[in-house]
């Protein structure tokens, strides 16, 4: 015949300390319901983290172009915004991977090199006529020469930032996610 299963046992309740001269005050057992279970971690893609962040680069080199044409200087933090959107896609999408911040230190100096010959290359389409995608292929030499003759001090400030932060925002974007 069947057998009663036996009742669990109780649970002592454990008492929160009280001030002295007060009795404990017994508190409730801890339940296993309250408790959810850690979040199942995305799996990192290191590849699809480096195309990500490439396409980060590609797409704030022509914001910093565009923004050095039209404000006809450079602005510093815009360096700092290629560093911190190369180095969000690579650690949101890349994790914990170890090569990762070291490439997002590449692809934000990157970015600042090829902004800057964007916005050269801006420049020299209105001084010169010709064509931005003419500067920017066959013509490519005139475009260096003219960013080489424009270069200063600032330059390796705004490149100093850019790699720092690719560096040290992938790496804690990456711990977080």
């Amino acid at each position: 015949m069947d057998q009663p299963t036996p009742a669990p046992a109780p649970v002592e309740a454990a008492a929160a300390p009280a001030p002295a001269g007060q009795a404990a005050v017994p508190l409730p057992p801890p339940s296993p319901y309250l408790q959810a279970p850690a979040p199942a971690a995305a799996p990192a893609n290191v590849a699809v983290a480096l195309a990500a962040g490439a396409g980060a680069m590609v797409v704030s080199a022509l914001v910093y172009g565009f923004v050095m044409k039209t404000t006809d200087h450079e602005i510093g933090w815009l360096a700092f915004g290629i560093g911190a959107a190369v180095a969000f896609a690579l650690g949101r999408l890349g994790g914990r991977n170890p090569v990762l911040p070291v490439a997002g230190t590449v692809l934000a100096l990157l970015g600042v090199l090829l902004g800057q010959l964007f916005g050269v290359a801006l420049y020299a389409h209105q001084e010169l006529g010709y064509e931005v995608t003419d500067l920017l292929g066959g013509k490519l030499h005139l475009t260096f020469e003219a960013w080489k003759a424009s270069r200063g001090v600032m330059d390796v400030i705004f490149y100093g930032i850019a790699g720092y932060e690719g560096f040290v925002l992938t790496r804690r974007i990456g711990s977080a996610a």
